[in-house]
């Protein structure tokens, strides 16, 4: 019995020194740990022609695209894919792992044998642009920090009341008008990216193996383009862009001049993000003016509507429609799930898990983004103020302890989920030093999380703040 609990000591003592010596973040799936070091100084420091990649001929189902098999000793270095993005992974553990040996001053690669792939498939951050603006240069850097944890979609939220971000041609008031507003010291604050920016940016985010995932918010969230073009809704009338956080009450028509206008917009939009999927918002629509409206009550009528849950699902099938015969996939915030789900909407789950798991249990992918767990934007700590009342605290270890699966969801049903999502709302972060303050370091607790690798956070901690 002694010598049990003396070797199982001695494993528990091994894995720990080689978690340590490795620090990878997010942690692989497994790590074979070895003696010695394979010496990148010695051979010039030309690291990238000192690794040997070889392509699997067969493919491998438990490596999938992502996947690799990282193999270092002291004469060479060997990554083993099926995809050239696995090979991007690797080199990013390489990097990772990559030391300067104290004594010589050299920089060296421990001797490892390293299987890894991700559990999810969608590993999402996303940014809010809208509320406060942020250049080119801190996309960028934003970016950076998520292709460093193997993060690859960036949701880039684009449009909401406070604010038009994306320059459309055929539009030129979304950005000179819906792009600004007076603030209440009497200040403009605002900004916009040119096409030429934002293809700038896509391919920036392309060769990290990063998809970006453009959000046009509608049919609410919309008061920034009726202030460029007030006959968007059903009123007409004409408002300024907020300058105040909340539930704004302008709301797009679901008339056919208004459907056309946005698919005219999203017909920009497609030849600027190649990626795979769009993002058409769906969250907090009031319905009010909707209930006021003649226009409305015509559309409930000629197309057999119920109620005004079904109006927006008749606005968005339009949209999803359209975007789905340019070969797009699309997501929607959980309140997708009320009036009736387009044909492969895939539901982004934010208030908590319910959302998710209607969706999934009917066949539809779900990508967790719980607000209890996910949301930047909330204080990191109980030493931080809430900004808002209706915040809770999103702590490290909270992050790290997420799961996207839902206990409440059989395996197959489970098999719906593609992965999660984290949220950095920006109502209350307006410089880029918060904005960097509320990403970091929960944005590495996230990623592992979303890897699959979250087991013992008393060790993840150990790998993040080692110094």
């Amino acid at each position: 019995m002694k010598v049990r609990v003396v070797f199982i000591l001695y494993i528990l003592f091994s894995l720990q020194v080689a978690a340590q010596r490795w620090n990878i973040i997010p942690a692989p799936q497994q790590i074979t740990y070895n003696q010695g070091f394979y010496d990148v100084t010695e051979r010039d420091n030309d690291l990238d022609s000192a690794i040997k990649f070889i392509e699997l001929g067969t493919y491998d189902t438990i490596l999938g695209i992502e996947g690799y098999i990282l193999e270092v000793d002291t004469n060479q270095i060997k990554v083993s894919a099926n995809t050239k993005i696995g090979l991007m992974y690797a080199i990013t553990t390489i990097r990772q792992v990559m030391t300067t040996d104290s004594t010589t001053g050299q920089l060296i690669i421990p001797c490892a044998k390293v299987v890894d792939y991700p559990k999810y498939a969608y590993r999402g951050m996303h940014l809010d642009v809208s509320r406060h603006f942020f250049s080119k240069e801190v996309i960028k850097r934003y970016i950076d920090e998520l292709a460093r944890l193997k993060f690859n979609y960036f949701h880039w939220h684009l449009t909401d009341d406070q604010g038009w971000r994306i320059e459309i041609e055929r539009y030129p008031l979304l950005t000179s008008v819906g792009a600004w507003r007076t603030e209440k010291d009497g200040t403009k604050h605002g900004g916009f990216y040119t096409q030429d920016e934002i293809r700038d940016i896509v391919t920036y985010a392309a060769n990290l193996n990063i998809s970006v995932v453009p959000e046009l918010d509608l049919p609410g969230h919309a008061s920034a383009a009726i202030a460029a073009y007030p006959k968007l809704s059903c009123h007409g009338r004409k408002i300024e862009v907020p300058n105040k956080w909340g539930i704004m009450q302008d709301v797009f028509c679901p008339t056919d001049s208004t459907i056309i206008f946005l698919k005219n917009v999203l017909d920009e939009m497609v030849e600027l993000f190649p990626g795979p999927i769009f993002h058409l918002g769906g969250d907090e629509v009031p319905k009010n003016q909707w209930k006021e409206s003649s226009l409305v009550s015509d559309r409930i009528k000629s197309n057999g509507l119920k109620n005004y849950e079904q109006v927006q699902h008749y606005f968005m099938h339009e949209l999803t429609a359209h975007l789905k015969a340019k070969g797009k996939a699309v997501i929607g915030w959980g309140e997708v799930v009320r009036g009736g789900l387009s044909d492969s909407l895939i539901v982004m789950s934010w208030r908590g898990k319910f959302a998710g798991i209607k969706a999934a249990k009917i066949g539809h992918p779900v990508i967790m983004a719980s607000r209890f767990s996910c949301y930047f934007d909330y204080p990191q700590s109980w030493k931080e103020k809430k900004s808002a009342w209706w915040m809770t605290r999103t702590t490290l270890r909270k992050v790290y302890r997420y799961t996207p699966t839902a206990k409440t969801l059989t395996k197959e049903q489970n098999k719906q989920v593609m992965g999660g999502e984290g949220t950095l709302w920006t109502e209350y972060v307006a410089t880029e030093a918060q904005l960097f303050h509320q990403l970091k370091p929960r944005v590495s607790a996230l990623s592992e999380a979303f890897w699959g690798t979250n087991t013992n956070y008393k060790h993840f901690k150990q790998r993040l703040f080692k110094k």
